[in-house]
């Protein structure tokens, strides 16, 4: 089982500043969001008794997200720069405004080996240093694993387990929305496949809310 988990809501979601490699903290709401999660984790560990390794990002906002987590379940926490999330370079630490004016647009919106910072990351380069990090991780798809790391991340990883590289994802247009505290869930089921068993849960953060159907960002909005 690998276990994916976004960080929870940080200080660059309310302070509007950009994301990336920008080393933002988690919020009160953020805690409380994992902590939310690593109880539901806990009964779920308490009921089958398995060890786990937990990895995380070396941002903080990561970091402290797995340590909550961990803190439940006693576990220890390793920490690996690879899962960080993409670099977006002179933009890192900005808020979103002094960012744009050192934004370059891409000739189009599929470009994988365009930098949108100066100093920053390609797409292709951003989804290679993921998986090219994960195949460091011994016994990947033997051992139970919760990854927690951040949204871009996240979906490399996704990507990379149903067999697609940045090129396929790329020309077939697809992706999958990844929320602060979500919960996606990977392995191998009876027939050997690699499956997803959850993706992008929510659940845990909401009491009678709804399904939280307009909290993804849409690009078009049906009234």
């Amino acid at each position: 089982m690998i276990l994916l988990v976004r960080h929870g809501e940080a200080t660059h979601h309310t302070e509007h500043l950009t994301g990336g490699w920008t080393d933002s903290v988690l919020t009160e709401k953020g805690k409380n969001q994992m902590q939310f999660l690593a109880a539901k984790l806990a009964k779920d560990f308490a009921r089958h008794r398995i060890k786990t390794r937990i990895l995380a990002s070396d941002l903080k906002r990561a970091k402290d997200s797995a340590q909550i987590i961990a803190d439940v379940l006693s576990e220890n926490v390793e920490v690996m720069p690879f899962l960080r999330e993409k670099n977006n370079g002179q933009a890192a630490g900005l808020d979103e405004r002094t960012a744009r004016t050192l934004y370059v647009s891409p000739s189009s919106p599929k470009e994988l080996d365009h930098r949108n910072y100066p100093g920053g990351e390609t797409r292709r380069e951003f989804f290679e240093r993921t998986i090219n990090g994960l195949k460091t991780i011994n016994n990947l798809e033997r051992e139970n694993l919760i990854i927690v790391a951040h949204k871009g991340t996240i979906q490399n990883i996704i990507f990379d387990w149903i067999g697609f590289n940045i090129e396929e994802v790329n020309n077939r247009n697809f992706s999958f929305d990844i929320l602060p505290a979500s919960v996606t869930v990977l392995g191998i089921n009876k027939w050997q496949e690699h499956a997803i068993f959850l993706l992008n849960e929510t659940s845990h953060l909401r009491r009678d809310d709804g399904f939280g159907l307009f909290q993804f960002k849409y690009g078009i909005t049906h009234r």
